[in-house]
């Protein structure tokens, strides 16, 4: 168990016009001091606090994305993948950036946010641990007047009810009934499914930000790990919750209306519970917490003073107007640093693991006892449930020693003694039932065998017991005994095979009876035409003649799409192994300066300058060879519609010359005639510049491309169903 604090990072929003009579910041120690004047206004008696100080864990001041995501994502995803749970928030006024911090801006791939680049790690994160094997879920709720919506559910959040509930689950914390989870397996699934609920998110304008997000979102990525060496039953379960707030508002400056005013109050007033969770929480000697009082401080229950590694970001807009806001969110952050968390490694155990372990440890203990059993020259004792025919020998011995026939019974393991317990038992009960005691039959045939196995039912007296058969087998009429007057014997003519000599008979009745049928057709039309051949001979004859231009046409264009398709494959390799060979050039950089002394770290040696240059050619070549494969990909598209539009122009022209000489289409074609179009490459349409696109930012591409894609054919679909 780890028990820390709240770590809170105060980051600044780049600004033309900062308040540098307001506001001091001092990077190395870390404090940051704001000056606001008295307003004389107010009176000659005036108690308004003119300076404050705050200090916190990290100051953040016109810093890139990158160092953003250094010092406050790279260490907290590293615990998740270690099996503790982890929380990144983003708290701060509207529009102070909170927003592009967690999910970045749309420019270029550099200015990705917390979020993105925290799939990124957690993925490389996994595959260096090739140990474990990894179950990766995620989740993206959305929080919108008090009421949680799921933003990657198939129906679209205008269409749900929100009525996803918080439950508060003893083992596995605070859990969202009804909230979808996906399975992800690469870093460009868990992006896909990033960007398309970031579509879907609730989002207005106002006088402070034209996209201001009108909703609390929580992107939650769940991990399960076990290992593939030692114990597979033991399971380590983590979380990190990646938390956009929306941000606080004065109405008055953002001039909200309508819809905006009625979300800025629900806004607002859960910021404000969250404030009065974290008051309650660094108070001393505070027992409640009140968690419930909304649907965000619920949800949050963990992250804050619960089972979490939890770091906030806390945003500020650094101008003159918006002091009164600035003070405010840093002073909920020093609050926020007053919270301890206890956060601990999540192992549980799996019960089907452990249910295939048991069976295993059973199975290899029998086999134990087996071989002691033969050293010791003793007969082979089974573990397995008596059969009928052992019930009826053990039955067979009990009444012997009932009637005083056998003074001594010979045990040869403790499950002969259950059962011939269980058989005394059942010839105690018949003698009751003969002697007419029927309140304790009826007792007695509820009772369950507490022996586990199945016995027959028993006979109301000795003389039915047939023998010792069961009433089930009397009255089915199978068994050792006599049928029952009653029972027939099943009719076996449907499992009888069907011979080939039967199969060939059918098929001729059946081939008579459709001539048949088109003859009388044929006879009851009175039809002068030319009798229609099979469509699909038909087709054969019409592609070797009339057709012959368009079919040449579509059979040059397919060599050609396979052709573009087995260049495309190899260039794609040539990608690959560059890649790999600049990972490895990385790797041996990266070592060569972890292994330099403190003092030489700026100097570059020989052998590093020949890795820096090799990787320099590595990155020329691959930025050659993503060229050619942007262009190849171009072409097999382009091929592509070719040959569809020359299959459509096939079937139009067959379909005019069967109509014009057999007259009306009576048969299918089958699209058998035509092939089929192998699945195209992924289209690289918006791809970014190659000289600005990393090797690690493919994922990251491919994704964005894809969810605009995605959106394009809906809207098409759209205006389609409008029309």
């Amino acid at each position: 168990m780890v028990k820390s604090a709240v770590k809170v990072v105060v980051r600044t929003r780049p600004t033309a016009s900062f308040a540098s009579k307001n506001l001091q910041i001092d990077l190395d120690q870390k404090t940051i001091e704001a000056f606001i004047p008295k307003d004389n206004t107010q009176g000659l008696i005036n108690n308004q606090q003119e300076h404050w100080k705050f200090q916190f864990d990290e100051i953040l001041h016109n810093s890139s994305q990158e160092d953003v995501y250094d010092i406050c994502g790279r260490e907290v995803v590293h615990s998740v993948s270690e099996g503790y749970n982890g929380t990144i928030l983003a708290y701060g006024q509207t529009g102070a950036g909170k927003t592009y911090t967690m999910l970045g801006g749309q420019q270029a791939y550099k200015f990705r946010g917390v979020i993105p680049r925290a799939i990124s790690q957690l993925f490389h994160e996994v595959q260096s641990k090739p140990e474990l094997s990894y179950v990766i879920r995620v989740s993206y709720a959305e929080i919108y007047n008090e009421l949680i919506y799921d933003l990657i559910s198939p129906t679209p959040p205008s269409d749900q009810s929100g009525s996803i509930m918080i439950q508060d689950d003893p083992k596995y914390g605070i859990t969202l009934r009804g909230l979808s989870q996906s399975i992800v397996n690469t870093e460009e699934e868990a992006l896909n499914q990033l960007f398309e609920g970031e579509t879907n998110r609730t989002i207005a304008a106002h006088l402070l930000n034209k996209n201001s997000t009108r909703s609390h979102c929580v992107y939650t990525v769940h991990l399960e790990s076990r290992s593939r060496v030692e114990s597979s039953e033991k399971v380590t379960i983590s979380k990190l919750n990646l938390v956009d707030l929306a941000g606080s508002e004065r109405t008055k400056k953002t001039g909200s209306e309508g819809l905006t005013l009625t979300e800025a109050n629900y806004i607002n007033k859960s910021l404000s519970y969250l404030e009065q969770v974290v008051i309650a929480l660094s108070e001393r000697g505070r027992e409640h917490v009140p968690y419930r009082q909304s649907k965000l401080t619920y949800m949050l229950k963990d992250s804050i003073g619960g089972n979490s590694k939890t770091l906030m970001v806390a945003n500020i807009w650094p101008e003159p107007n918006h002091m009164e806001e600035t003070i405010s969110t840093l002073r909920f952050a020093t609050r926020m640093m007053r919270v301890s968390n206890e956060a601990t490694i999540n192992v549980e155990l799996d019960p089907a693991q452990l249910i295939e372990r048991y069976k295993r440890e059973i199975r290899d203990l029998k086999q134990e006892l087996a071989m002691h059993d033969t050293l010791a020259n003793r007969g082979r004792i089974v573990y397995e449930p008596y059969t009928p025919e052992q019930q009826y020998q053990q039955q067979q011995i009990a009444e012997s020693f009932l009637d005083g026939d056998t003074d001594e019974v010979e045990f040869d393991s403790l499950r002969q003694v259950r059962e011939l317990f269980i058989q005394m038992r059942n010839i105690y009960r018949r003698a009751l039932s003969r002697l007419g005691a029927s309140d304790f039959k009826v007792r007695a045939d509820k009772e369950v065998d507490r022996s586990g196995s199945s016995h027959p039912k028993e006979p109301k007296n000795i003389e039915e017991s047939d023998e010792g058969l069961g009433d089930e087998e009397n009255f089915g009429g199978f068994g050792l005994g006599r049928a029952n007057p009653n029972a027939k014997p099943m009719d076996t003519s449907a499992l009888e095979p069907r011979t080939h000599f039967m199969q060939a008979e059918e098929e001729e009745i059946n081939i008579n009876k459709s001539i048949s049928f088109e003859e009388n057709k044929k006879k009851s039309s009175g039809s002068q035409r030319k009798q229609p051949i099979d469509k699909n001979q038909a087709f054969m004859e019409f592609k070797n003649v009339d057709g012959r231009d368009i079919n040449n046409a579509l059979n040059q264009n397919r060599e050609d799409h396979k052709d573009r398709k087995a260049r495309l494959k190899e260039v794609g390799a040539r990608i690959n192994r560059i890649k790999s060979e600049i990972d490895e050039c990385k790797e041996k950089v990266e070592q060569i300066r972890r292994n330099k002394p403190s003092e030489e770290e700026d100097v570059i040696d020989e052998e590093e300058f020949e890795y820096i240059k090799r990787l320099k050619d590595l990155k020329k070549v691959y930025r050659t060879e993503y060229d050619q494969m942007k262009n190849l990909k171009e072409e097999v598209n382009m091929i592509a519609q070719s040959i569809e539009f020359s299959r459509e122009r096939l079937i139009n022209e067959f379909e005019t010359w069967y109509e014009r000489k057999f007259g009306g289409a009576t048969m299918a074609l089958s699209r058998e005639n035509f092939g089929t179009l192998s699945e195209m490459p992924a289209n690289m349409e918006g791809i970014e510049e190659i000289d600005d696109v990393d090797p690690d930012a493919l994922a990251f591409i491919k994704a964005k491309n894809n969810v605009k894609t995605l959106h394009k054919a809906k809207k098409a679909l759209g205006s389609t169903l409008k029309k």
